[in-house]
């Protein structure tokens, strides 16, 4: 099963990175994962008072390579697809 790894960037472009990753079977499973996950995080922004639009979340398989990035700005107020 695939390792994808879910790094943070932020619109300064520092990187919370992802060092242990998940298992996922595929890239559309880990996606809505990320997007389940990106839903719950955006109370932890406004308790922190960021916006969460300066914010992404980058997904890279175990090569290495980045295979999606997911905006919050496109999760806020958004269902799971």
């Amino acid at each position: 099963m695939p390792r994808f790894f879910f790094h943070v960037r932020s619109a300064c472009k520092d990187l919370s990175r992802d060092e242990l990753g998940l298992d996922y079977p595929d890239v559309e499973t880990a996606y809505l994962e990320v997007f389940r996950g990106a839903q719950g995080m955006m109370c932890e922004f406004a308790a922190r008072s960021l916006n969460p639009q300066d914010y992404a979340v980058e997904i890279e398989n175990d090569s290495g390579e980045v295979v999606f990035e997911l905006p919050f700005s496109e999760v806020s107020g958004r269902q799971i697809p």
